[in-house]
């Protein structure tokens, strides 16, 4: 194997596993919340509901999710479901897609422009090991889409750890994206299927994304073996 698969590979067993476990215990709360509200809530009542609140509703929601990259200690994936239940699909991917934009970008310019030390205020201290082994072997175009990958879950590493390399935005941002829009979708029709309170197609849809996610981590772990 190479070094540099090989140093990738150290860098992703050493991702904060506290970050992933929050991640998870998060989406699973939000999920049970959702399902149980979708049990003795209509569509109808939860949208209107929510169209009472006006454009501060959207507006809040997109905010949030921007918050959630940028204060990296933050959880945005229940995000994901609540725009899916409130707003329905169309309308909830365009306010993540927006909401994750936003936070790509500030996360980006906060660490390429002030560096490492502000890190310290928007990141939590398991994670910045993480970012500065990223920042190492993320130099190269062909390295950085593999981090960008197999960090699906994690965007907002990522996104400060391209912050302090010498990759530009017009190539970070396209990439970052590209990946978040696959990810937004899935959770957002996730949120939106949890509305029919039909357990089984709540469940299937879960674990196709987890298989999906699974499929993602198997094809990065092959192109390392083809290395060897």
């Amino acid at each position: 194997m190479s070094q540099e698969n090989k140093d990738f590979k150290e860098i992703t067993e050493t991702a904060s596993s506290k970050d992933v476990a929050r991640n998870i215990f998060f989406i699973v709360l939000a999920v049970a919340f959702l399902y149980l509200a979708a049990r003795y809530l209509s569509v109808d009542d939860i949208r209107a509901y929510i169209d009472t609140a006006g454009i501060f509703a959207p507006v809040l929601l997109v905010i949030a999710k921007a918050a959630t990259i940028v204060f990296a200690p933050l959880s945005g994936a229940p995000l994901y479901l609540i725009a899916g239940v409130a707003f329905g699909f169309n309308k909830g991917f365009l306010l993540m897609l927006i909401g994750d934009s936003l936070g790509a970008i500030i996360a980006f310019y906060i660490s390429r422009i002030w560096g490492r030390k502000i890190l310290y205020h928007f990141m939590s201290k398991s994670s910045l090991p993480t970012v500065e082994k990223l920042v190492v072997r993320m130099g190269e175009f062909k390295t950085f889409v593999k981090a960008r990958i197999f960090f699906a879950g994690l965007p907002e590493l990522f996104a400060y750890a391209s912050g302090l390399t010498n990759v530009s935005f017009a190539v970070y941002f396209p990439v970052y994206m590209s990946v978040q829009a696959v990810f937004i979708a899935v959770w957002v029709a996730f949120g939106d299927v949890l509305l029919s309170g039909n357990l089984l197609v709540t469940v299937s849809l879960a674990v196709v994304t987890v298989v999906l996610t699974g499929a993602g981590v198997y094809w990065f772990h092959l192109d390392l073996k083809r290395s060897l």
